[in-house]
């Protein structure tokens, strides 16, 4: 069987193989692969020539504003206190700001019971839910610091997390910096041990290349950092899923630099179930219609009088790689299931198999260059020979998400967001 595949593919015309070969060449190989190679060949020749390697952001810590920490959650008691002293001392009187968003666990008691031991801790409870992006908003008027911090009450800093973030805030140009945001669980089973993978992919070697090209569109919700006086001029989060990155294009539209600091390192648990998981990524593309495509249009504008060609890049480049090639790329699955000889489409489907694990050795290959500790990361890459097929799964979640937010707004009826705020907020 394996020797009639081989006969297939070099019996194949170069036709042939641009037809079969094309979601992969248009959807993925172009975003994730031959646009990091370059970079990363430019890196590597720079050497040569003396030009520093990786990453701009300095070895060692040397701006410090004033910074304060929010950390925003609800029913997370089981995690709030581990949270927090990952965070406590970690920066030169550094103030810590805990709100509750209505839970119903004791999230805050254990959270008083923290900060009655250690000063420069605040907890704000809400008796009622009103959603993240509120949540976020209540202790803004009662911090005074210039960055604030913004963490997930689930996830744990890396040493040195905060003095790296904040560092690209010594140019006034930049409004946000994002983190680097790393699965904490790996381990658990399947479904986790892939995640991670991902994450090395996307969050860190993707945002990489987009913040260096600047291009990056979001900072991370479970580890961002904004500056105070650019969260003032925008109006802060505004309600509903996607809120870090809504906040993040609002920045850019206000022409803030948004920066990513790899250094500065969070761990957060992913999914364990796929349910979870297909349920969060759902979430995650929704914003691609509702903010890209509807929202924040205006920046595709050129008549716009803060248009930027920077901008535009980065809302064109989700339009077509996150709707319109989407939809390419399950109209071909559906073709070849549908329309051609299942040994055909078998032999098809073997091929897209092959190219899109190369890429992903290849992207492999860019990560341990890049990684800052090649030792935690290597394991991940005995995920690469599934990687391909997690993929396609994710393609197929990312257009029932855009399909179902394009004709019925179901951002608008998520439970995110409680429905007598849903109710009284604009519906993009």
């Amino acid at each position: 069987m394996f020797t009639d595949f081989l006969i297939w593919i070099s019996s194949r015309t170069p036709e042939d193989w641009a037809w079969t070969l094309f979601p992969f060449l248009m959807f993925d190989c172009l975003r994730y692969t031959f646009l990091p190679a370059a970079l990363c060949f430019y890196d590597f020749f720079g050497t040569l020539i003396g030009r520093p390697f990786r990453f701009s952001t300095p070895k060692d810590a040397t701006y410090f504003p004033s910074v304060a920490v929010m950390i925003v959650g609800i029913n997370e008691a089981d995690t709030i206190e581990h949270a927090l002293r990952s965070i406590y001392g970690t920066y030169p009187n550094l103030e810590i700001f805990v709100v509750d968003d209505g839970s119903t666990d004791g999230m805050a008691e254990k959270a008083e019971r923290f900060a009655a031991k250690n000063r420069n801790v605040t907890v704000l409870r809400r008796k009622q839910r009103g959603g993240k992006s509120s949540a976020m908003n209540m202790p803004l008027p009662f911090i005074k610091s210039e960055i604030i911090v913004v963490i997930d009450s689930d996830s744990e800093l890396a040493p040195g997390a905060i003095p790296m973030i904040v560092q690209p805030f010594a140019d006034p140009k930049v409004g946000a910096v994002s983190g680097c945001v790393s699965s904490r669980n790996p381990k658990v089973n399947l479904c986790t041990f892939m995640q991670a993978f991902e994450y090395r992919r996307s969050i860190f070697l993707g945002r990489l290349f987009l913040a260096r090209m600047g291009l990056l569109g979001i900072v991370s919700g479970a580890l961002g950092a904004f500056r105070k006086s650019a969260l003032d001029q925008v109006g802060a989060w505004d309600v509903g899923p996607g809120e870090d990155g809504d906040l993040t294009l609002r920045l850019r539209k206000a022409g803030y630099e948004i920066g990513f600091v790899p250094e500065a390192l969070c761990l957060t648990n992913v999914p364990t179930a796929w349910k979870r998981l297909i349920k969060q990524r759902r979430r995650w593309e929704w914003a691609a219609i509702t903010f890209e495509c509807r929202k924040h249009i205006d920046m595709a504008n050129p008549f716009n009088k803060h248009f930027n060609i920077r901008d535009f890049i980065l809302i064109f480049e989700r339009w077509l790689f996150n709707v319109f090639l989407v939809f390419i790329n399950v109209g071909y699955f559906v073709y070849l299931f549908t329309c051609v000889e299942p040994d055909v489409a078998i032999r098809l489907l073997g091929l897209c198999y092959v190219a899109y694990l190369l890429t992903d050795v290849l992207q492999s290959a860019m990560l341990m260059c890049y990684s800052p500790d090649r030792k935690r990361d290597w394991p991940l890459l005995l995920a690469v020979p599934l990687m391909p097929l997690y993929y396609l799964l994710m393609k197929f979640v990312t257009f029932w998400a855009i399909t179902e937010e394009l004709l019925f707004r179901r951002s608008f009826r998520d439970n995110f967001v409680p429905e007598r705020v849903r109710k009284v907020t604009w519906h993009w």
